[in-house]
């Protein structure tokens, strides 16, 4: 499900023109510094004027988790004075050649434009979500009901952004209004092609429908065991539909099942006994590939280049005991 929220995001980005530029923008940020040490040590001496943090910027919207294109962005917004003062110092940097200073003086009015202030706030505030969403969807818990919810929730909180500002873009919205953000004087740059808030908020929520779509047959079923889709009074006999393929797919007893289910119904504030094999069944169905990565990485971390002439045995005998320790 993370890889399908990932090509969402990506389906996303093609449909909306401005965010590509946005994009580039922040590749060449993180080119800037990632290549040289000395742009790094420049930052952080611009930091200590302004008295602002900065944290490592990498990539967005690229083949890595949303996870770390939120962490860049959140980067840029923390270290918005700081890279404003360097940029700045930097046209103004006599030591630098022509093409230098002039490559630095388009970058600050990138930065003090009123245009990139309000899509830095946009992009912060749809990854956080999309962030949050994604390392939950990860979590060793989630089960295909749970991932459901939060898929609908995220979209749901994603629809209301087109209403009701996001708390960074409202933050940026302000700081628009004033021309001032922090220490940095914002101006408006008419060559700037923003990104339309409505247009992009909308193709993210019609590609996760499209990308995370839930109408398989056995989450249908599946759904009968979340008491909260019940009607207000459910009759006795509910759910037993669902329950019974359910019970075949599984190769469990259907009459204890069905026994099961009819406590539960009775009873819904509590886990029958006989609805535990079921209910079990259902959280052991993958959500993502995100455990089967962690394996990958354990294994990396057991069998080390000291440790190459371990047993297969001995390795599977290990990564075991870590999976499954207590602590």
């Amino acid at each position: 499900m993370n890889h399908r929220l990932e090509l969402a995001v990506n389906d996303a980005v093609d449909e909306v023109q401005a965010v590509n530029h946005f994009k580039v923008f922040m590749d060449k940020l993180h080119n800037l510094y990632s290549q040289s040490n000395k742009n790094s040590r420049e930052l952080m001496e611009a930091a200590q004027e302004v008295g602002s943090q900065v944290l490592k910027i990498g990539r967005v919207l690229n083949t890595r988790w949303v996870a770390s294109s939120f962490r860049s962005v959140k980067a840029v917004w923390r270290s918005y004075e700081a890279l404003n003062r360097h940029f700045e110092n930097a046209a103004g940097d006599q030591t630098r050649n022509g093409k230098e200073r002039q490559t630095y003086r388009g970058l600050a009015r990138r930065m003090q434009s009123k245009e990139f202030l309000c899509d830095l706030g946009l992009m912060y505030d749809a990854l956080s979500e999309l962030s949050n969403l994604s390392q939950q969807l990860q979590a060793h818990s989630i089960t295909l009901l749970r991932a459901e919810q939060l898929l609908k929730r995220t979209i749901r909180v994603l629809a209301s952004f087109k209403d009701s500002p996001g708390e960074k873009l409202e933050e940026a919205l302000k700081a628009q209004a004033l021309g001032q953000f922090g220490s940095v004087s914002l101006e408006s740059n008419a060559k700037l092609m923003p990104i339309n808030t409505k247009q992009f908020l909308q193709s993210l929520i019609n590609n996760m429908e499209k990308r995370l779509s839930f109408k398989d047959e056995i989450l249908h079923d599946l759904s009968i065991l979340d008491s909260s889709t019940w009607p207000s009074t459910p009759g006795i006999r509910h759910g037993e539909s669902q329950v019974k393929p359910l019970c075949r797919r599984f190769n469990l007893c259907q009459e204890q099942a069905v026994n099961g289910m009819r406590d539960f119904i009775e009873h819904p504030e509590s886990e029958p006994e006989c609805l535990k094999p079921l209910i079990h069944c259902m959280q052991t169905i993958p959500c993502s590939t995100a455990e089967c990565e962690r394996g990958f990485s354990l294994m990396n971390i057991v069998y080390t280049d000291q440790r190459s002439r371990m047993l297969l045995s001995s390795v599977s005998n290990l990564m075991m005991i870590s999976i499954n320790k207590p602590f």
